[in-house]
């Protein structure tokens, strides 16, 4: 009996190691499969990405109307716009400091973004893998803190970045139009003293500024 026992154990283990070869081969072969689309994804959200940034560059590489700040990935207008003390209407000669002058650099930093974002349009309706590709922008206002009432200063914030928007608008340059519909998401916000990157407080006066930020949006690859 102990020889016939034996006999059957040896086809047995050889059987049990051949079944657990291929189980580790069709595991090892999955791997390799699910790695290489991992890869693929990666190399293609890469290629998204670096696409992006090159049509971004005319904004970055500006430095008349539009400053880019790396340490925090945004924008802000070049030049100074002042406002009185509590004021925030851009139409309005009595709220700023200089209307005529930043009235007209207003204009042009809002063409020039818009020439950035027409190239982003052109280019997601060229190139097929920018087609799942769309962009928030974020118009933000800021307040020097000139006064002690902190929820003032950030409504304040909002109202100026507010009418930085209508007053584009009202130079036909709107990122809410319908051909933009696709492409952009428009926010209006208002930092008032918050934050990152504020300047020093002994320039404080110079906080009264207006950031520009643009995020893609990068939809599923398949």
């Amino acid at each position: 009996m102990k020889h016939t026992s034996h006999g059957f154990f040896w086809p047995s283990f050889t059987d049990l190691m051949t079944s657990l070869f291929f189980v580790m081969l069709v595991l090892y072969v999955l791997t390799v499969l699910k790695l290489n689309t991992t890869i693929k994804l990666q190399k293609e959200k890469l290629s998204i990405i670096e696409a992006v940034e090159e049509n971004l560059k005319p904004l970055k590489t500006d430095t008349l109307l539009f400053a880019y700040e790396g340490a925090y990935k945004r924008f802000k207008l070049a030049f100074d716009v002042k406002f009185n003390k509590d004021k925030y209407d851009i139409d309005q000669d009595d709220h700023l400091l200089y209307p005529e002058e930043t009235r007209q650099k207003i204009v042009d930093a809002g063409n020039k973004l818009k020439t950035v974002v027409d190239r982003l349009k052109k280019a997601k309706e060229s190139d097929s893998k920018l087609k799942n590709v769309s962009y928030i922008i974020v118009i933000s206002g800021y307040a020097s803190k000139d006064n002690t009432d902190r929820n003032h200063n950030y409504e304040l914030s909002y109202k100026r970045a507010l009418t930085l928007w209508s007053y584009w608008k009202e130079n036909y340059i709107d990122f809410e139009s319908p051909k933009y519909k696709d492409l952009i998401d428009l926010h209006i916000a208002g930092n008032g003293w918050g934050g990152v990157g504020r300047l020093p407080a002994a320039m404080e006066e110079n906080n009264q500024r207006f950031l520009i930020q643009i995020f893609p949006k990068i939809g599923d690859i398949k």
